[in-house]
């Protein structure tokens, strides 16, 4: 018990145990419909790998909830390791005993891996908790899996700008369609501006420091797919909390 309990605390805080190893870091996968149960408290998940990451057995992971209704959607489910690997299918007994969760599909499987030698900043760290961002056509900015395959700092600048272009878009549509969704924005850095006007005006930098409080507060958003003109709003609306460096 003192093991889990310490695994879990080491993954309470997102990253820490990468950051301890700066040859390792911490990333989600989603667990798939098969399970067994070895007992009223352990339950066998699976993770399926197909472009890797090779992992271990006895590898350790800690499973937690997706967003779907409210924050208590996204607890922590339990941790256990990896027992069998066939293949590209890896299979994590849970011990859910102490949360009373009972694991289901896509929840999020969090454990240690060896980091690729890409470009890893923002996007690399939200693809990292499984999220996907999708433009207003509901079409996917990257893929959740390949982008750890090959991802340069030219590619980064690249997808911003347009993800900056399909947030400007969708701000002009709404404010020349729906001018009624151009809400005063009540606190923050762009308190006493309006919504739709600083997404028309939208500029990188806005976008990094929303990424940047992404990864640091994902639970929201973790292993979800999210039109990314919609979360940005809300996130504005919100009074655009941003991490204190």
């Amino acid at each position: 018990m003192k093991k889990v309990l310490l695994f879990v605390f080491l993954f309470a805080g997102g990253n820490c145990i990468a950051q301890a190893d700066t040859a390792k870091w911490v990333r989600a996968f989603p667990v798939t419909d098969y399970m067994v149960d070895l007992n009223d408290s352990i339950k066998v998940v699976q993770v399926y790998l197909p472009g890797g990451p090779m992992l271990k057995e006895k590898q350790p992971g800690l499973l937690r909830g997706v967003y779907k209704e409210g924050k208590a959607d996204t607890a922590e489910i339990g941790a256990g390791r990896c027992h069998l690997i066939k293949g590209d299918y890896y299979y994590f007994t849970i011990n859910y005993k102490e949360s009373g969760i009972t694991p289901k599909e896509n929840d999020l499987l969090y454990t240690v891996v060896d980091k690729p030698a890409i470009y890893r900043k923002q996007i690399i760290g939200l693809a990292s908790h499984f999220i996907e961002l999708q433009n207003v056509h509901e079409e996917p900015f990257y893929d959740r899996f390949a982008i750890f395959q090959k991802w340069t700092e030219a590619d980064e600048r690249k997808l911003i700008d347009s993800m900056v272009r399909d947030i400007q878009f969708t701000g002009q549509y709404f404010l020349e369609n729906n001018p009624s969704m151009d809400v005063e924005i009540k606190s923050g850095e762009f308190k006493g501006q309006k919504v739709l006007y600083v997404m028309v005006e939208c500029q990188p930098g806005y976008l990094k420091d929303f990424f940047d409080y992404i990864v640091v507060r994902p639970r929201l958003y973790a292993g979800q797919r999210w039109k990314l003109s919609e979360i940005f709003a809300t996130w504005l609306s919100s009074g655009a909390p941003t991490v204190i460096r």
